[in-house]
């Protein structure tokens, strides 16, 4: 019988047997987001939004695919290994000079598609407004989405942005292998751009099968982090995960029983649901049961008060970080009603934010 290990004990194996980061697949990251979100928009209250925001993703693939994105220079890049510091850091000003052609381009290529489609005409002048904005605003614009809060930023007009923005950082992303990149001392921070994760997926497939990777919205780099762990103040003493179903009905399941939710203290590894885990599912109720099966769930934090949301290849092979992350704002609404704050957004939704 295999030995089931506890989430502390997972925190001591030899994390050199972990793949520490998924770098960015050029090929397909923004393809593969755009199919998601098409697929999610089928149905949805919000289906003509997703259906805007898969068409933006469509433009960034065609833009990543010819985009040459310099590496930082030698120097820099041996001073962020030596300093344990991200290799292109948001908030560095790798985006001057860059990053507006590719806006363009993104407007021109959206705009083309949003009268054939049927999307709602406001799009139009959304896009215009940008066009007309002269370039140092739109610099500061970016800086502010770049720090993560969107000040001063037109909450329509930020996911274009943050559009161009993500095809610049994914491109540069893309070209470093995981071994370049630094082990930073902040866990939970994105070790290639340093901008904290939009969400967490629990992996299948190869090396990765099992592991939990938190999901950078900037570059795309995805890295591991152990599960049953708060992602925004590390505590794991009182985490809880949350559901809420196609009725709009929410459940909950403290992390004690994890074990039934095919999480790490249910495993022997981290890859593999152990029997006793199984069985301890038919155990459940009714509420915990729809938490076990959901692909999507809550993480929440009752040390910090935060949750982020944490997605399931097992139970759904083709969720995507960002795509799913926008498609449940449901579940967002839900943790609100409970008390809980979002770590962080998500860079294709903003919300006005105050001078």
């Amino acid at each position: 019988m295999q030995r089931i290990l506890q989430p502390g004990q997972i925190e001591s194996l030899d994390r050199t047997a972990i793949p520490r980061l998924r770098m960015p697949q050029r090929a397909e990251v923004f393809s593969a987001r755009a199919g998601r979100l098409r697929q999610l928009a089928e149905g949805h209250p919000l289906g003509d939004y997703l259906r805007l925001m898969a068409l933006v993703a469509d433009a960034q693939q065609r833009l990543l695919d010819t985009l040459d994105a310099p590496r930082p220079s030698p120097e820099a890049i041996a001073q962020a290994q030596q300093h344990c510091m991200p290799l292109v850091p948001a908030t560095g000003g790798y985006e001057a000079g860059r990053w507006q052609p590719l806006l363009m381009s993104l407007l021109d290529a959206v705009a083309a598609q949003v009268g054939p489609l049927g999307l709602p005409g406001g799009v139009r002048t959304v896009l215009d407004k940008i066009r007309s904005a002269d370039a140092g605003t739109l610099d500061m614009s970016a800086q502010s989405l770049l720090a993560g809060h969107g000040k001063g930023v037109d909450a329509a007009g930020a996911p274009f942005l943050m559009a161009a923005l993500q095809v610049l950082w994914t491109g540069v992303a893309s070209q470093f292998d995981a071994g370049e990149v630094p082990m930073l001392d902040v866990p939970n921070v994105c070790p290639m751009c340093g901008t904290l994760p939009v969400a967490s997926v629990v992996r299948i497939g190869g090396a990765h099968e099992g592991y939990r990777y938190l999901a950078c919205g900037l570059c795309s780099t995805e890295w591991h982090m152990v599960r049953v762990k708060c992602t925004h103040c590390e505590a794991s003493e009182h985490v809880a995960y949350h559901v809420v179903d196609k009725a709009g009905d929410g459940a909950a399941l403290d992390a004690k029983a994890a074990e039934a939710l095919d999480a790490p203290s249910a495993r022997t590894d981290e890859g593999a649901a152990s029997a006793e885990g199984r069985q301890k599912l038919h155990g459940l109720d009714e509420a915990a049961k729809r938490v076990a099966s959901s692909p999507i769930r809550a993480e929440s934090c009752d040390d910090c008060h935060s949750y982020r949301k944490i997605f399931y290849q097992d139970k759904d092979p083709f969720v995507e970080p960002v795509a799913d992350d926008l498609a449940s704002l449901a579940l967002d609404v839900l943790m609100g009603e409970a008390g809980y704050a979002r770590a962080n957004g998500n860079p294709l939704l903003w919300q006005g934010a105050e001078e």
